[in-house]
C-alpha cells in the first residue's frame, strides 16, 4: 500500500515497547511510534494523526484507561481504534474495559507477539476498508431461546459501536419483532420452542417488505439434517458455532452487512468463448444446462471487510 498505517505504542516499560515496536515494524504497511506513558501518549495523539493506539494499562502520570477516556471525550479522536493490553488479564481490568466500552482487549501472557501483530493488522484493515463501518449503525436481531448463548453474542456484537443489538427469546417472539421493526440482519438459532429457526426463515421469506433482510442461521455442531434442510430452503448463510469463535462470527456478519450495500452486475455474453468456463468454474456444471440461460442473472456482491476483497456470487440455476 502507498500510505502506511501509523501506530502509537503507549507503554512505560522500555523492554515491552521494544518488543512490540520491533515486531510491528516488520510489516511494511506499518509505521510505529512510541510514548513512554499515558500522558506522553495523549500529547502525541493530540499533535499527530494515528491509525491505531496500542496501549498498556498501568502507567505513571496517566493509565491506559484514563488515556482512553480522554480520547472518548474528544470528538476528533474518539473514533481512533484503541487496543489495550494486559499482561495477565486481571478480572478487574477486563470488567473495567467492558464498562468503558473498549472493544479490543488483548492478554499478552496468552498471546504471542506474532498473534498480536495479526490481530492489530486485522483491526486496521477492518477500519480502513469499512470506513469505520460506513459510519452507519446496523440493527441486528438475535433469536435464540438459550439465554447464555444470547448473552455471548449480544456482548460480542454490542462491542461494535456501529451495531445495535436486540433479542428475541424464540422463533415466535422473533417473527413478531421482525414484523414490527426494521432490522439489517437476523442472527437465529434453529431448535427453539414455539417456532424453529427454519420456520422463522420461511415466514420472513413470505413477507414482501422483509424478505430482503439477510438471515444467518447457526447450529452448534452442524448436524447433517440441519445443513440439508438449509439447502432445501435456500438459506444463504449457515454457521456452525462449534467451528467458529464469536470473533469469527462477528467478522462474517460484518462482511454480510457490508456486502448488502455493494451490489454489482456482471454481464457476460453467451457467445463469449469464456462464458461456459466461467459459469462452470464458479457455479457448477448444472448451471450450463439452465433452460433460460440467455436471461440468467449473475449477481456479484463485493465485501471489503478484509483484504483481499471477497466476492459473493449469487445465481439460481434451478431448471424451472
Amino acid at each position: 500500500m502507498e500510505t502506511k498505517y501509523k501506530i502509537l505504542i503507549v507503554e512505560d516499560d522500555p523492554l515491552i515497547r521494544e518488543i512490540y515496536s520491533g515486531r510491528l515494524s516488520l510489516d511494511q504497511d506499518i509505521e510505529v511510534y512510541t510514548a513512554v506513558d499515558g500522558l506522553d501518549g495523549l500529547n502525541k495523539i493530540r499533535e499527530n494523526t494515528y491509525d491505531l493506539i496500542f496501549s498498556g494499562i498501568q502507567m505513571p502520570n496517566k493509565t491506559g484507561f484514563e488515556l482512553y477516556q480522554e480520547l472518548q471525550n474528544d470528538t476528533k479522536l474518539s473514533n481512533v481504534p484503541f487496543v489495550i493490553f494486559s499482561h495477565l488479564g486481571r478480572v478487574e481490568d477486563i470488567q473495567k474495559a467492558r464498562e468503558l466500552g473498549i472493544k479490543n482487549f488483548i492478554i499478552r501472557g496468552t498471546t504471542t507477539p506474532d498473534e498480536i501483530a495479526t490481530q492489530i493488522k486485522d483491526i486496521l484493515n477492518r477500519y480502513n476498508s469499512l470506513g469505520n463501518f460506513h459510519s452507519k449503525q446496523h440493527k441486528i436481531l438475535i433469536v435464540e431461546d438459550d439465554p447464555e448463548i444470547r448473552y455471548i453474542y449480544r456482548d460480542r456484537f454490542g462491542m461494535e459501536s456501529k451495531i445495535i443489538v436486540e433479542e428475541a427469546v424464540d422463533g415466535l417472539d422473533g417473527i413478531n419483532k421482525i414484523k414490527e421493526n426494521d432490522y439489517d440482519l437476523i442472527f437465529s438459532g434453529i431448535q427453539m420452542p414455539n417456532k424453529t429457526g427454519f420456520e422463522l426463515y420461511q415466514e420472513v421469506e413470505q413477507l414482501q417488505d422483509k424478505k430482503h433482510i439477510p438471515i444467518v442461521l447457526f447450529s452448534h455442531l452442524g448436524r447433517l439434517e440441519d445443513i440439508e434442510k438449509s439447502r432445501e430452503l435456500g438459506v444463504k448463510y449457515f454457521l456452525i458455532r462449534g467451528q467458529n469463535t464469536p470473533n469469527d462470527i462477528l467478522g462474517q456478519i460484518l462482511a454480510i452487512l457490508n456486502a448488502q450495500d455493494k451490489a454489482y452486475r456482471l454481464n457476460i455474453q453467451k457467445n463469449s468463448p469464456d462464458y461456459s468456463k466461467f459459469i462452470e468454474a464458479f457455479m457448477g456444471k448444472d448451471c450450463i444446462e439452465y433452460k433460460d440461460i440467455d436471461n440468467m442473472p449473475i449477481r456479484i456482491m463485493l465485501s471489503k471487510d478484509l483484504h483481499p476483497y471477497t466476492f459473493f456470487i449469487e445465481l439460481d440455476c434451478e431448471d424451472k
